[in-house]
């Protein structure tokens, strides 16, 4: 039609980019934003697709652009999480995504924005699995062109130094776990299930900000009952938001004791009654 500029691109030709408070999402061969466009219509979004267009729709509400029906988009993926923590004003880790077709040759890109080293984890997977510490580009090339991994959408994210990572287990608007967690062997992984040592906290002496951040996350990603990563920077000291997830280990894992005697009095509290069925120990 005269005077409509119709511009047609894939998923591979979308990216995500979550920093300074802000987030943006463009297509790669123009480098157009995608909120400068008067409409955005998502015709088909066969697997993997999907995963990403919840990001990318978050983005665009954000900037007033609500044109696109993404009704059955709803992956929590890390990107999306990034994103809604993001705009909400939750501090997270400087985050990209950006398309398999163009990721290999980004390195020098992406370690100007992220600096050296950084992180290179899979957006959906989960438990530290696909998730790298990249600290030169020809360990990244060798990453993103490994053949297990040809399958997997990838996020680059700041490196946030640190003395080990916390697990924050929100039940309603109650932070009663904090668990350290650390890695013995010294990488960059602290999750238990690659090797980390957790190490319980009070969690009443425990930052009454960062516990307030950790329930405010919870409740924009719409959950009563979560586990909170966050870590705070070694040098700086400031706290970021590395994850949110619904399903916080509660019987597996350390201190599975603590966790459910917590979970039985949040949901006493939550029914009004004495007594609550948690499942077997």
């Amino acid at each position: 039609m005269d005077g409509i500029d119709a511009v047609f691109r894939s998923i591979e030709q979308i990216a995500v980019s979550v920093e300074h408070g802000g987030t943006r999402a463009f297509e790669t061969v123009g480098g157009r934003d995608l909120a400068d466009f008067g409409m955005i219509q998502i015709p088909s979004y066969p697997r993997p697709t999907a995963t990403l267009l919840s990001a990318v729709s978050a983005c665009l509400e954000a900037r007033g652009r609500t044109g696109f029906a993404d009704a059955g988009i709803s992956a929590p993926t890390k990107l999306y999480q990034s994103v809604r923590l993001t705009l909400a004003g939750v501090p997270v880790p400087e985050t990209h995504y950006l398309p398999r077709s163009v990721l290999r040759d980004r390195y020098r890109e992406l370690a100007d924005r992220l600096g050296v080293p950084f992180v290179l984890k899979a957006l959906s997977a989960s438990c530290g699995r696909f998730n790298y510490l990249v600290a030169g580009e020809g360990e990244f090339r060798s990453l993103v062109e490994e053949p297990c991994h040809a399958p997997l959408m990838f996020l680059a994210q700041r490196y946030i130094p640190n003395n080990g990572t916390f697990r924050l287990l929100v039940f309603g608007d109650d932070v009663p776990v904090v668990m350290h967690r650390c890695n013995t062997d010294g990488g960059h992984l602290t999750n238990t299930a690659r090797g980390g040592h957790a190490t319980l906290f009070e969690p009443d002496t425990f930052d009454e900000e960062v516990k307030s951040m950790a329930v405010h996350a919870a409740s924009i990603m719409g959950n009563t009952v979560a586990g909170v990563n966050v870590v705070q920077h070694r040098e700086e000291r400031t706290w970021h938001v590395l994850e949110v997830t619904p399903s916080p280990a509660l019987v597996t894992g350390a201190f599975v004791d603590e966790k459910l005697d917590a979970y039985a009095a949040y949901l006493r509290r939550a029914s009004g009654t004495a007594s609550a069925v948690v499942g077997s120990r």
